[in-house]
């Protein structure tokens, strides 16, 4: 009898035992019905474009006496950027203008002289004329050019220096580039993209923009302005360059983090933990009466922090489990923890 009472005892103690196993505490959350994006994240750099870049010279042979910038330099208009002055062969070839200027109006008081005491053609006397006129307008160009004496180039507008192409004492042919300039509102930003995404961008595209190596207290915002029809031979991904809006605050060749905006759907939305992998879907698990109730879903806009759930029998408020999960079967009892 003893014995009997015994073996009963220890059977509804393994029952209860049984029982207190089968019941997994878990943690949940509400399924909401809420916004989620889908987005592209690119990396790629702040760059001036080639047709935004100036180019400052002078027309005339030239020594540069004084450099006041340097690259990556922002000059406000009216700063000193060089002070350049004419070359030892552009003094010459004032000199050489003077003297035929000179040399021509000598002749042609001569030729006047002797025109007169019908010692001289009307044609002789026009063709010194001409010739008068010419050393004329070559000395007023050479003048006109400012190569009779030194100058300061200044800065017209408030750019930055893109490139110095000159050094003190560097001597130069007429026309040879100085330096390179750009305006901070005509930079872009030059993002990489895989081909296979290329499909689902369009021109006036949002992207949010962020550097890469340093903090902003928030991102800047701008739109796709072009995307490039080939793929790079060396990266292999397509060019597409942003517009940034005009308050955008970065550095040129600063490296850039694109999140490019591509879809925004308004759906069931669930926490990436609830989800598990199951075979060739997905599942999650919600709590009925204290029980798990599982799910089989297909996914749908993801993101780092946030999954679309495509399942008709789930809707909004559905007490979703977010912790614990991985220890569920369908239809075990449960106990929900407060987080």
């Amino acid at each position: 009898m003893s014995l009997l009472i015994l073996m009963a005892c220890s059977a509804e103690h393994s029952e209860e035992e049984a029982d207190v196993t089968s019941s997994v505490k878990v943690q949940t959350q509400p399924l909401e019905l809420t916004d989620i994006v889908e987005t592209i994240t690119a990396y790629g750099s702040v760059i001036a474009l080639p047709n935004s870049l100036k180019s400052l010279s002078v027309p005339y042979a030239s020594r540069i006496v004084k450099v006041f910038v340097s690259s990556g330099e922002a000059v406000q208009a009216g700063e000193p950027l060089l002070v350049v002055e004419p070359s030892e062969d552009a003094l010459l070839s004032v000199k050489q203008a003077q003297q035929e200027l000179a040399a021509a109006t000598k002749e042609l008081n001569l030729l006047q002289g002797r025109f007169q005491l019908k010692l001289a053609t009307e044609h002789e006397l026009v063709t010194s004329q001409l010739r008068v006129d010419q050393a004329k307008a070559l000395l007023a160009d050479l003048t006109a050019r400012g190569s009779l004496k030194s100058r300061t180039l200044k800065a017209d507008k408030p750019s930055v220096i893109v490139s110095v192409k000159v050094q003190q004492e560097q001597q130069l042919a007429s026309g040879s580039p100085l330096l390179q300039w750009s305006e901070q509102t005509q930079w872009r930003i030059e993002l990489g993209v895989e081909a296979s995404q290329i499909g689902a961008l369009r021109k006036l595209q949002r992207v949010e923009l962020i550097p890469t190596n340093r903090k902003l207290e928030q991102s800047v915002s701008g739109v796709i302005e072009s995307i490039s029809q080939q793929v790079d031979p060396v990266s292999h991904l397509v060019s597409v360059v942003v517009k940034p809006s005009n308050e955008a605050s970065f550095l040129l060749n600063e490296s850039i983090e694109g999140c490019i905006t591509i879809a925004t759907k308004h759906t069931l939305v669930s926490p990436r933990e609830a989800v598990l992998p199951d075979d060739d879907k997905y599942s999650v698990f919600t709590v009925v009466d204290k029980k798990a109730v599982k799910h089989r879903v297909d996914i749908g806009i993801e993101t780092d922090t946030s999954v679309e759930l495509i399942d008709p029998t789930l809707k909004v408020e559905d007490e979703l489990v977010i912790l614990g999960n991985y220890e569920l079967t369908d239809g075990m009892d449960i106990e929900v923890e407060k987080p």
